[in-house]
């Protein structure tokens, strides 16, 4: 009913299915809902979204909810923010909001949520940057990664392989593998790796040149963009530029290269 709702009213873009599809991955131990509903009698009227996470983050497990597609009737706007203060009334939880319009934004900016930095780099796949040390490799085939990985790299890709609009790479050395996922997309009319995950921020700088011949060669992208927060330092060649979406996150005790794309709507779904 939520997934038809939405569809109906939000994003015709994104199938009843896929909507629902999105509440459905097994992302926390406890997951008390999957966000808020609002209804005049029988007939709903309004939803907010929630998708709830355990992460591992600097080793300690730490729990996240993904507050998103906040949609309610014109009739029963008066009545929305009523599906906000339950989920963030929730104790003991980081919350994201990733997707928000410049309306909604203001509003959560007005609950205590800060902006994430907005520095995004693109750069180009050029095929003569580097290349793999010994024993080095870079695999996109599912069931070849899942042989690369370990631990909570593993965790990370098994968790989400099975969701179709993201792509996978393993890269590295069987001593230090590494893991990126990321969307496809157009920049400047081009093919390009919007790239959302990337297990270890100085990655690019070890490996950079065969990931970007990878994603050149292998995936067809001449161009990859990543957000600052992810990387140690710039990629080579790489161009700054300003993320226009808002990205709002509530936490007392992280910081922004904490937080991360994965374990949100950005992930669950195709957007």
């Amino acid at each position: 009913e939520v997934g038809a709702f939405l569809n109906a009213n939000l994003n015709p873009r994104i199938s009843a299915a896929d909507w629902t599809g999105s509440f459905g991955h097994a992302w926390a131990e406890s997951q008390p809902n999957h966000g808020m509903l609002m209804r005049d009698g029988g007939r709903l009227v309004g939803v907010f979204c929630a998708i709830y996470s355990d992460q591992w983050v600097d080793g300690r497990l730490e729990r996240f909810c993904n507050p998103h597609s906040w949609c309610v009737l014109n009739d029963y706007r008066s009545q929305s923010i009523g599906l906000i203060l339950p989920l963030l009334r929730q104790g003991g939880y980081h919350f994201t909001m990733y997707t928000p319009n410049p309306k909604v934004a203001e509003i959560f900016r007005g609950l205590k949520f800060r902006d994430l930095d907005d520095r995004l780099y693109y750069f180009p796949n050029l095929p003569g940057l580097g290349g793999l040390p010994r024993g080095g490799f870079v695999e996109s085939d599912p069931a070849r990664i899942a042989g690369r990985l370990q631990g909570q790299l593993l965790r990370d890709f098994e968790t989400h392989r099975r969701i179709p609009w993201l792509t996978f790479v393993a890269f590295g050395r069987p001593d230090d593998p590494c893991l990126l996922i990321f969307k496809h997309d157009v920049a400047k009319k081009l093919p390009c790796a919007r790239i959302i995950h990337l297990s270890d921020p100085g990655a690019l700088q070890r490996y950079g040149g065969a990931v970007r011949r990878h994603l050149l060669f292998t995936h067809g992208l001449p161009i990859s963009r990543i957000e600052a927060r992810f990387v140690s330092s710039p990629p080579s060649l790489a161009v700054l530029r300003q993320r226009l979406q808002p990205k709002l996150v509530q936490s007392k005790t992280l910081q922004d290269s904490q937080f991360r794309d994965v374990y949100s709507e950005l992930a669950a779904l195709d957007v």
